[in-house]
C-alpha cells in the first residue's frame, strides 16, 4: 500500500521510497514560496522614504542659508517630504560641493548652489571636484542685484566723483575671498571703467562691512537685501547698480544709475539654485524638479522674495535653462579672471 503524503510502497521485504514527483516538487518550489511571502521591507523603497539633505555651503546667518532653509521649509510643507537643511561652511563654498560629492547619488542630498562654485571650477580650486562635471542643475531659484556704495562721509558723492578718483590714485575696496565673487564684480566693473582698485581682504563679511562703514576702504559692494537698510540709515552712500535698469521700485535706489545706463556693459551679480549628484535616478530628478517648482510658485515664496529683493533680477529657470546659465556664467568668469592675470 501507499502512505497518502510521502506516497511509500510497503512491502513484505521492507520499505522502499520511489523518487516521485511530488517530493520534487515540494523541494524545488519550497524557496520560491518562501520568497514571495517576504516581507515588503526587503523590497526596494519609494523615494522619498526618508529625510533628503540639503547642503548649504555657507555659514548660518548668511543670505544663502536664509533662503536655503526658507525654501526648504515652504518644499517640505508643500510637498509632504522631508528636506533638512544643514550647513557645511568652508573654503568659499568648497567644502560643502566636496561633502554632497561624498554621498550616494540617489537623491537623498541637493546642494544649494552660486556663482562661487563657478568661480571654483574655472579656477581649478576644486582640484579633482567640478560643479559643471560632477553635478546636474534642478532649478535656478532667485538673483541678487549688487550695488556698489561709500560710506556716508566719503569725499566720494556720486559716480563721477567715483571715476575720477579710481583713475587718479585708485580705490580700495574689501572682501573676503581673494578671486572670489566681489573680487572679480569689482576687478571686472574697474577693467571696463577704465579705473585702478585694490582688493584688501578681511576674515569675514561683518569685518568687511565695518571696514567699508569705517571709512578703512574706499567703496563697498553687496546686495541690495544688506545694503538697503545702511542706506535708509544713512551710513553708506548708493554711487551705481550693476543691474541694466534702474530699480524704481526701491525709493532708496531710484535715482542711483546702473553700470550699463554709465556705458558699462557689465551686469555681475549673485543668484541661487540647486544640483544634485551626477547620475542620480531620472524619476528621483523629475520629483524634485517638480517640488521645486510648486515650492517657487506658493504665495509664501513669492513674499519672502518681495521682501528680499530677489525677484528683481531672473528667478526660476528649470534644469536645462539653468544649465545654459552655469555655461554662459563659466564663460564669463573665464573671461574676466584670464584678462585679471589670475588664471
Amino acid at each position: 500500500m501507499y502512505h497518502p503524503i510521502l506516497l511509500i510502497r510497503v512491502t513484505k521485504g521492507g520499505v522502499i521510497v520511489k523518487k516521485l514527483l511530488t517530493i520534487c516538487f515540494v523541494l524545488i518550489m519550497g524557496p520560491v514560496l518562501s520568497a514571495c511571502s517576504m516581507p515588503s521591507s526587503a523590497q526596494e523603497e519609494p523615494y522619498p522614504s526618508h529625510p533628503i539633505e540639503v547642503v548649504v555651503p555657507f555659514g548660518e546667518g548668511s543670505a544663502s542659508d536664509t533662503f536655503a532653509r526658507k525654501f526648504s521649509d515652504i518644499l517640505s510643507r508643500t510637498s509632504g517630504d522631508n528636506f533638512q537643511p544643514i550647513n557645511k561652511d568652508g573654503s568659499g563654498g568648497l567644502l560643502g560641493m566636496l561633502h554632497a560629492y561624498k554621498q550616494k547619488n540617489d537623491g537623498y542630498t541637493i546642494m544649494e548652489i552660486t556663482p562661487s562654485h563657478v568661480i571654483a571650477d574655472v579656477l581649478g580650486k576644486g582640484k579633482d571636484i567640478k560643479l559643471l562635471e560632477d553635478f546636474e542643475p534642478l532649478a535656478h531659484i532667485q538673483s541678487d542685484i549688487y550695488v556698489l556704495s561709500v560710506a556716508a562721509d566719503s569725499d566720494i558723492k556720486d559716480y563721477d566723483d567715483l571715476i575720477k578718483k579710481g583713475k587718479e590714485s585708485g580705490l580700495t575696496f574689501a572682501g573676503v575671498s581673494p578671486a572670489g565673487l566681489d573680487d572679480l564684480t569689482v576687478n571686472a566693473f574697474a577693467q571696463e571703467a577704465g579705473i585702478k582698485t585694490k582688493f584688501i581682504p578681511y576674515p569675514s563679511g561683518s569685518s568687511v562691512k565695518a571696514a567699508a562703514l569705517g571709512g578703512e576702504v574706499d567703496i563697498y559692494v553687496d546686495k541690495i537685501v544688506n545694503v538697503v537698510n545702511y542706506i535708509r540709515s544713512g551710513k553708506v552712500r548708493p554711487i551705481v547698480v550693476f543691474h541694466d535698469k534702474r530699480i524704481k521700485r526701491l525709493e532708496e535706489l531710484k535715482d542711483v544709475p546702473t553700470t550699463v545706463e554709465k556705458g558699462v556693459d557689465m551686469t555681475v551679480g549673485s543668484w541661487r539654485g540647486f544640483v544634485i549628484k551626477k547620475d542620480a535616478p531620472e524619476e528621483v530628478k523629475e520629483h524634485l524638479i517638480k517640488q521645486m517648482k510648486d515650492a517657487f510658485e506658493t504665495e509664501e515664496y513669492k513674499q519672502f522674495a518681495e521682501e528680499n529683493y530677489v525677484n528683481i533680477g531672473e528667478e526660476y529657470l528649470g534644469p536645462e535653462e539653468f544649465k545654459e546659465k552655469m555655461e554662459s556664467e563659466y564663460k564669463k568668469f573665464d573671461k574676466i579672471s584670464k584678462e585679471l592675470g589670475i588664471k
